[in-house]
Parts: C-alpha cells; structure tokens; sequence
C-alpha cells in the first residue's frame, strides 16, 4: 500500500480523539477559553448528559467578526506567537485545537460579540466544514456562546463508547465542580435538560469561600480541614487538607490545581501522602483541595493532548517543598491535638484543682512555715511517743523525694510562677527559665544529633568579610547543628538545632555573623547563650499554666544543676513568714 498524505477532515478526526474523548471533554474545553477569554459569569446548559447539546455562554471579550472563521482552523490562537511564549504558558487553552477538533466531530454554532462592536455575529460548521461562508448577524451581549449539537455524530464508532447519560452528566458535574474550586471569583450556573441544578455565585470573604467549598465538598470537609499556607521564593501552596483516618464520614475526594490549572499529577499526590507518613491508617488516602503555585518557566504542561499532565523541571525540589508545606501544618495540628487532651483531662479536676489552691497556704495555721513543728507537740505526748519507739526499736527509712523547683500554684504578670516546696513559697523567673533552658538544650550532647535539615537549603548572601568569620567559626556551628555550605559570595543553609525554634532564618543568621565578627574568640557555651537570649527576645510567650508546667519539667530535666543551686535572677525564696507576722501583729 502507498503512502498518502490524509486529507484535512480526516486529521481534524484523529486530533479530535486525542482531546474530545467524551461529553465532559468539549465542557472542559470550552470553560478554559472562557476563563482565558477574561469571563467572570460563565452559564453552563447541557442535554442528554451533553450527548445532544452542549451550550457555553460567557461575558468575556469575545471574537471580532473577521476572526471568527479563523478561530475554526487548527492551531489557531490568541495565546501564543513564540517559542518563548511556549515556555511561559500562563494561559489554560493554548495550543489552538479546541475548537476544530470540536466542530470537527459535532455540529457547532459559534456567536460572539466584542465591546466595539455594535452587534454580534454568527457562524455555523458541520464537521468542520462551514456550511454558511456568510457570518450572520446575530443578537446577543458582550461575550461569546458555543453550542455544540450531536456529539460524535459523524463518528459512530466513538459514539457506541458512550456511557449512559446519567454517567456522562456526572462526568460534567463533577468537572465543573473543579472548576467551581480553581476559580472562586467566577459566577457559574449549571442546567441540564433546560432544569437548573445550581447557580453559585463569585465569592470573595473568607466565609463565602468557606460555603463554596462545603458545597463541592461537603460540610464535614470544611468543619474538620486543616488549612495549608506556605510559601518559598517562587513556590507557594495553600487550600485545605484532612485525613480521612480520622474521620470516615468525609467522602475521598482530591483536588489539585497548579498555577490556577486542574492537574492530577503522581508527584503531588505522593508528596502530600508522603507528608501524611503514619498518620494515615489501612492504606486511607487524605483528601485535599490544594493549590500549587510555581513560575510557569519551571513546568511543561505540552505534555498530554488534555493538559492534564505537566511535568516539573526541578521535580525533587517541588516535592520536598510540598511534604515541607503539609508537615508544618500537620505537626502544629496533632501538638495542639495532645494539648487539647491535656486540658480535658485538666477541665475535669479543675473543681479539685481550685479547692487545692485555696486550701494550699492560705488556710493553713502558721505553725505550718516554721522550720521545726517538733516545738509545738506538747511536752508529754512527745516523751510518750519517744518511749514507745525505743521499745519497738523500728529501723529508721529515709524517704528520698523527686528533685522538683516546687509545685505551681499561679502565674504573675505573665513573667513569674510562684510555685511551693515543702513549707516554702517560691518565686521563678519564666524569662530566665526559658533562657538557661534554651542553653541547656542546644549545648547538651544527648541532643546533638537532633538537628532539624532543611527541606529546602536556604540562600543567603555574606559579605566577603563575614565569610572568613563563617569558615573560622564553622566548627563550633556544626556542633550545635547549624550547618552551611560555603560558596564564593553567599552560604547555603542546611540545617539548624530542633530546639530553635525562629521564624525569619536569614534575619537569624545575619545577626549570628555579626555577633561572630565582633567576639575574638568564642565558646559554645558562649554561642548558646547568645542563641538563648536571642529566641528569648524575639519570642513572646502567653505563660499559661499548662507551658509552664512544661517548662518545669524540661528545665528540671535538662538543667538539673540548677536544682542543686539555683541561680538568685533564676529564683527567689518568698518570705511569707513576716507577711504573717505584720498581720498577726496588726
């Protein structure tokens, strides 16, 4: 057999089945040149689950008259004119072939009407070949409307794959509810068979937001996600996530949209599972509305004839940021999680609790402050009690009790515990506390291997002067766990103590080589001193008596020289006795 070129209407047919697979398909189609056409109401009418009529009505800019026949011919577009701009797609539609391959396999009406035209005008195709060359006038507002009828009708073979229309209409609503989420500033109505099925309109407040979400994916979807909102230099990814494990009413459901485009991609998904970890039960699978925003320079998405794969130059760097931006929110959610549990256990003894503290020294006699009560037993029940123990002579038990700092009793001014020890009452510095056990914790060796890497190593530009102060202070910074990679005008961060726990990294570090640059010669100890007032300093605490409590136990156990002798700025005796004096005395 000969080789032949195809003719064009052929063509048209074979692209047609790469792109046009189903009714849900010319949807998809359609709605993107409408958002790329600048449209914010987009009406969305279908019959027979779009078998027999598929109609897509919008407010964009619409099509001049001279345009209209061209907008019919393959790889005709508005979007592009480079190679260059093929780089950088920032449009949904791009590729010129949505509307040929649909008219090839359909018979389609095309209306449109610009702002400076007075009128909108017609055209109308069978099969891609134009029945009437004359563009008709036609009445209607600013935008353009496509109706498509008979899908596959001169494709039989295509047209036996469908499913039924109940199917197909699924198809479309569930397409169109992705869309629903990817723009939320769009007006959309959806009617099937002439009955509408629900008109939502743009939202902007963080509440209509919320109910556009409830209605895609339901109400116990939005009660239980966690949002997600984390950006670095030209990555950012935000939208809302669950697990599934834990609360089995929510419906599987993921939704994923990178630079405003529907996208099902493996290396989102695995990441964001991936950050999940052990959290996920019985291979469960977390749902997730999730938007990734990337420099469209930095992803291919002329990969798939739908465009519905894209793929990513720099893949690992987009992984790790994505399980970096899931963890961060996930660890906040199961700490807060452990704390809420804590606090229910404490809400049921807080009866128990508050008689406690009014009975733990207020009402007690004073007799209780004094070093030796054995003065206050009268004299002849002590010599009773004396003789009765040298008769059964028992073996004398010493009772060693846990070295604590006291047990608390409130919190002042939000920077004091005062707490109480046998018959003393004590008062402790929160601030100081927190600092000696910021100390403690970076420079104690059971925590040197607890470093925290970075996801993704941070850049961060040094004078040529400080470099020297990095290179000869290296050591000691590893040490602790702050680790770079030196390069000839900047450092690369790679990780930084677990316990540090600092916002703006680069602001942190700026401040570590000037305090560096200006010490000769400096210690570890000295270093984590300085550390320590620095979180210190740029950390402030709501000291609840749950943290502080916290705190007592971290310091009791990371500093127990402290205990041994406590520093007079760390914790200061309360001399109670002569606040009892003055008052018995008034």
């Amino acid at each position: 057999m000969s080789i032949k070129i195809l003719p064009p209407y052929l063509i048209n047919q074979i692209s047609a089945g790469e792109i046009i697979e189903r009714p849900v398909s010319v949807v998809k189609e359609l709605i993107e040149n409408s958002l790329d056409a600048g449209a914010n109401r987009i009406d969305i009418n279908i019959k027979k689950g779009g078998m027999k009529l598929i109609q897509i009505q919008d407010n964009g800019c619409g099509i001049i008259r001279n345009e209209l026949s061209i907008s019919l011919e393959r790889y005709a577009t508005s979007k592009i004119r480079s190679i260059k701009d093929l780089e950088i797609i920032t449009s949904l539609g791009f590729r010129g072939e949505a509307l040929t391959s649909i008219s090839s396999v359909s018979r389609l009406t095309l209306t449109s009407r610009t702002v400076n035209q007075n009128q909108a005008w017609q055209i109308y195709t069978e099969g891609n070949k134009i029945i009437d060359v004359k563009i008709k006038p036609a009445t209607h507002p600013i935008g353009t409307t496509v109706k498509v009828f008979d899908l596959f009708y001169n494709t039989p073979v295509r047209r036996k794959f469908m499913k039924t229309e109940k199917i197909e209409f699924n198809h479309i609503y569930n397409m169109i509810n992705q869309i629903l989420l990817a723009r939320f500033d769009v007006t959309i109505s959806f009617s099937h068979n002439d009955y509408l099925i629900y008109y939502q309109p743009a939202v902007i407040t963080e509440n209509q937001i919320k109910r556009r979400l409830g209605f895609v994916c339901g109400t116990n979807f939005v009660k239980n996600c966690l949002r997600v909102d984390y950006q670095q230099d030209n990555l950012s990814i935000h939208g809302w996530i669950i697990n599934r494990s834990e609360y089995k009413i929510i419906d599987f459901l993921q939704y994923c949209y990178v630079n405003g485009r529907i996208i099902k991609d493996k290396l989102i998904s695995n990441a964001i599972r991936q950050a999940f970890n052990d959290q996920l039960k019985n291979n469960e699978k977390p749902s997730y509305v999730i938007y990734l925003e990337i420099n469209p320079s930095q992803l291919d998405i002329n990969i798939h004839p739908t465009k519905k794969e894209i793929r990513f130059y720099q893949p690992r760097l987009v992984y790790d940021f994505i399980i970096q931006g899931i963890t961060n929110v996930l660890e906040i959610y199961y700490k807060n999680k452990v704390v809420s549990i804590v606090l229910n256990k404490e809400s049921k003894n807080q009866s128990n609790d508050d008689h406690m503290k009014n009975n733990d020294f207020f009402s007690l006699p004073d007799w209780y402050f004094k070093d030796d009560v054995s003065n206050l037993i009268p004299k002849e029940i002590k010599e009773h009690y004396n003789s009765q123990i040298s008769v059964c002579k028992l073996p004398y038990v010493t009772v060693k009790y846990p070295k604590y700092f006291g047990h608390l009793l409130t919190v002042l001014k939000n920077s004091y515990a005062v707490l109480k020890k046998n018959q003393t009452l004590r008062l402790m510095s929160l601030p100081v506390a927190f600092r000696y056990l910021k100390q403690s914790q970076l420079q104690n060796r059971r925590l040197k291997s607890q470093t925290r890497p970075l996801l993704i190593p941070l850049k961060i530009k040094i004078r040529e002067s400080y470099l020297k102060t990095i290179q000869k202070n290296n050591s000691i910074l590893n040490s602790i766990g702050i680790c770079f990679q030196i390069e000839t005008d900047h450092i690369t961060l790679l990780s930084i103590p677990s316990t540090l726990h600092v916002y703006d990294l680069k602001v942190l570090i700026h401040e570590i080589v000037d305090y560096l640059f200006l010490q000769k010669n400096i210690s570890i100890q000295q270093l984590c001193y300085w550390l320590a007032i620095y979180e210190n300093k740029n950390d402030t605490i709501n000291w609840t008596n749950l943290k502080v409590n916290i705190l007592l136990t971290e310091i009791e156990y990371f500093c127990p020289d402290l205990l041994r002798s406590p520093p007079s700025n760390l914790i200061q005796q309360i001399n109670i006795k002569n606040t009892i004096n003055m008052l018995n005395n008034v």
